[in-house]
């Protein structure tokens, strides 16, 4: 059964809403770690760009701020703290050759993939007493609720 805005306690959604702020302020505190520990300095901002680069492969600056929900002068800064870094190569977008593409350097990908080895040792210390059905039903859930959220979102445009 599927619950509707009157089946839900609303101290039960309080509690939720309050769960996720409590996540948010946790993820921001942990991607400018993740950005500090990538290099000095390097921004969250920075983490997430170099992260979307290396799950979704070379992509425009702009089309980068989109997902990312982020303006394009903040993508600008970061990308050029990124170049600087050695982090992120640009090059022609070989569908259009007055566009260029951002791209993970060696340099960029080693770092992300070392930063990455650490967090993931910790994120495991700290699920260590959760079973892996624990861990798949959590994300299943999150990912219904993100599924849910974009549905919703669509439908108001």
């Amino acid at each position: 059964m599927t619950a509707t805005a009157t089946d839900l306690d609303p101290e039960v959604v309080r509690d939720l809403e309050h769960q996720f702020f409590v996540l948010l302020r946790r993820l921001r505190r942990n991607l400018a770690e993740r950005g500090q520990a990538v290099a000095p300095g390097l921004s969250a901002l920075g983490y997430g760009v170099l992260d979307q680069l290396a799950r979704d492969g070379a992509a425009r600056a702009a089309d980068m701020a989109c997902v990312l929900g982020v303006d394009k002068g903040a993508m600008s800064r970061t990308v050029h703290q990124l170049v600087e870094l050695g982090l992120v190569e640009r090059r022609s977008d070989p569908d259009d050759a007055r566009a260029l593409v951002l791209e993970l350097s060696d340099h960029g990908r080693e770092r992300l993939t070392a930063v990455g080895l650490q967090r993931h040792a910790v994120f495991l210390r700290a699920m260590s007493e959760w079973t892996s059905e624990e861990v798949a039903d959590l994300a299943a859930t999150l990912g219904r609720y993100n599924a849910s959220i974009e549905a919703a979102l669509a439908a108001e445009r």
